[in-house]
């Protein structure tokens, strides 16, 4: 049998001469022989060594890098957690946020100070559904005759106001009356618009008929500063024109108004406390969408038809020869 203990001695001689080969200058020209002769005998052994003492040097250097690994840590730990908050966010949750955004966009577009609020609850009001109570009363600053906007524009006005909740008289109520302007006129062209009831359009009239509103042009409420801008402060989005009404007799113009607001799912809203003094009346209208481009198709008559009987095609259409 082979002897242990010499082999172990051999062993450590053989480390002992590995350590110390590892330690000569290599840039030394006259040891390239040896030096390759080693590299031959002992380069198993080098590596072996280095692989052993390879994750001990690794872990004394990562001690002085502990501190950043721990800040690296917390910060992954919070956006890990930020993600699983919004992987868990409902459908409902992600559209109350929406809503949110849009508000606040508004609102700061305008420099209104304002108190947000929740619907709790439709109807109780003069008609159905043309009230809704919101969850902000006086206890809250809120008063009777406020304007209360949302997102997309004017909602209505405050009517009853109790310590933790209000009511609410939407715009589309047939009792309401807002005055307004048309934004794009060069002459201060006002009226009123007026409430037809649920899932129906606003009516339009205006004081003058001077001027015809046009189709597409955009609403925004009047605000009267000889009333405080009470009970509706200046250029909250109202709608847009949609059909103009032909005058009759002289009687003033007419018009039916899209509103921008859907009455039928409020949800997030606000009240106006207070307003700037002046607002340019199309700063808060939403963006008109741009048109798509047409496409014009010249159709050239062939030789065989008359001129004065030839029809120009439709677009998407072929004429044959």
């Amino acid at each position: 049998m082979r002897n242990p203990r010499r082999a172990r001695f051999v062993l450590v001689i053989l480390l002992l001469a590995a350590f110390t080969l590892i330690t000569i200058d290599y840039r030394s020209s006259s040891l390239d022989g040896v030096r390759s002769g080693a590299s031959t005998v002992f380069g198993p052994i080098e590596r072996a060594v280095s692989d052993v003492t390879r994750p001990i040097g690794s872990w004394f250097s990562s001690i002085g890098h502990l501190g950043s690994y721990k800040h690296e840590n917390d910060a992954l730990r919070r956006e890990n957690s930020q993600l699983e908050n919004e992987l868990h966010m409902t459908q409902a949750e992600r559209d109350e946020y929406a809503q949110s955004l849009r508000l606040l966009h508004l609102a700061g577009l305008a420099q209104y100070k304002v108190a947000p609020a929740r619907v709790i609850s439709y109807g109780g009001g003069f008609t159905q559904d043309s009230t809704v109570a919101i969850d902000i009363g006086s206890a809250d600053g809120i008063k009777k005759n406020e304007t209360v906007i949302n997102g997309d524009g004017l909602v209505g006005r405050t009517i009853t106001v109790g310590r933790t909740t209000s009511t609410v008289l939407l715009a589309n109520d047939p009792t309401s009356t807002v005055g307004v302007r048309l934004v794009g006129q060069r002459q201060l062209e006002v009226g009123i618009v007026q409430g037809r009831g649920v899932n129906r359009p606003l009516t339009l009239s205006l004081y003058s008929n001077t001027t015809l509103p046009q189709v597409g042009q955009k609403v925004v409420s009047f605000g009267d500063a000889s009333t405080g801008f009470r009970p509706f402060v200046p250029s909250v989005p109202i709608g847009y024109v949609t059909q103009v009404d032909p005058l009759n007799g002289g009687s003033e113009p007419t018009a039916t108004v899209k509103p921008y607001v859907d009455f039928t799912a409020l949800d997030i809203v606000a009240v106006v406390t207070q307003t700037p003094a002046r607002i340019s009346p199309g700063q808060l209208v939403p963006k008109s969408p741009t048109p798509a481009p047409t496409t014009t198709v010249t159709v050239t008559a062939s030789p065989s038809s008359h001129p004065s009987h030839s029809t120009p095609a439709s677009p998407g259409t072929s004429s044959s020869p």
